[in-house]
């Protein structure tokens, strides 16, 4: 009788695990899949920023030719006053801060303007401070708000007005001392409304903070190494012990101004031809009825691989092409000098 043998059957082998080359294309794909997230990643950082820049740039020329067009809307507001002085023979100086004759005689300018001077003509902008073949412009008028008669601060300047155009004491540029102000209302008892005096300066400067303090642009340390082109404005203020002019930053990237003026030749109350860069004569100074200004604002830092080859008109004045690595825009406002008009049209 034959035995019959039990045989164990052979289990297959199972790899567990992949191999080398699997494990080395799947690295090779992750990192074809992390290099193209990361330049996602820094295409979408660097639009981003880019596109920060631009709104900054929007809101800042926006703002700064905002803030032109309401202050030039005022212009020779003077309350109730119902003629102008006559034109001086010369201009005012704009930096005049404690002459009240003077200061009075300048109302007959309510604008003033220098058309891309080369340096500073004024004495209260000194030259690093000013960007060459940038515009000056001088606003004067009166504040909108009233001040009462004992609430006067003795170092700064107040204009008083009435209707009277029979009264040679009529306007009164002074200090703030109630005594000084004798002009009445019509019922001739009311002190008649008194106001501060503002005198407006603005320029553009090279910086918007000057290295180590103080007000006056140094040069490539300025604003951390990286000077930015900044719309200013002095201001006629009270001082310590009198009148000064005060500078104050506006709006920072604000790289030129320049400005047109209408001129009223005929008391029509409306500009004759076309719009001029400056006054032909000094009398037409107080005869400038409508402005167009002109401003080119750029972004605050610059665009890497970017060349600004745009040419940008400025008006009147001409083109300006700046070029380098800043994107650019100009602003244009077209504003009418409601109040020296008006006094045309009485």
């Amino acid at each position: 009788m034959m035995m019959r043998t039990r045989q164990t059957p052979v289990m297959a082998r199972v790899e567990i695990g992949a191999s080398l080359v699997e494990i080395m294309v799947s690295l090779a794909i992750a990192m074809f899949l992390l290099l193209g997230l990361a330049a996602v990643f820094g295409n979408s950082t660097r639009t981003s920023a880019d596109l920060n820049r631009s709104l900054q740039q929007i809101e800042n020329g926006r703002f700064a030719t905002q803030a032109l067009t309401d202050d030039i809307a005022l212009a020779g507001f003077y309350d109730r006053l119902p003629t102008m002085l006559a034109a001086p023979t010369t201009l005012p100086d704009p930096c005049e801060t404690s002459n009240m004759t003077n200061l009075r005689a300048a109302t007959a300018f309510p604008v003033q303007g220098y058309n891309a001077p080369a340096t500073s003509p004024l004495s209260c902008i000194p030259v690093a401070n000013h960007v060459a073949n940038t515009d000056i412009l001088v606003i004067r008028r009166a504040d909108t708000n009233t001040t009462a008669s004992g609430s006067l601060t003795a170092t700064d300047v107040y204009l008083q007005t009435n209707a009277d155009p029979s009264n040679s004491a009529n306007p009164i540029i002074a200090l703030g001392s109630a005594g000084n102000f004798t002009l009445r209302n019509k019922d001739g008892t009311t002190v008649a409304p008194i106001r501060k005096y503002h005198v407006h300066i603005y320029f553009i400067s090279p910086c918007s903070i000057p290295n180590g303090g103080g007000t006056t642009c140094t040069g490539s340390s300025d604003d951390n190494g990286s000077p930015i082109p900044t719309l200013k404005r002095l201001e006629l203020r009270g001082g310590a012990s009198a009148p000064v002019m005060t500078v104050v930053s506006l709006v920072e990237g604000i790289e030129n101004l320049q400005i047109d003026y209408g001129i009223d030749t005929d008391n029509n109350g409306v500009p004759e031809g076309n719009y001029l860069t400056t006054a032909a004569t000094v009398s037409d100074w107080a005869n400038v009825v409508a402005m167009r200004i002109n401003v080119l604002a750029r972004n605050l830092e610059s665009t890497n691989g970017y060349t600004d080859a745009k040419t940008y008109d400025m008006g009147v004045g001409g083109n300006s092409t700046p070029g380098g690595s800043y994107k650019r825009h100009v602003y244009n406002s077209v504003i009418r000098l409601v109040n020296p008009e008006s006094r045309k049209e009485l």
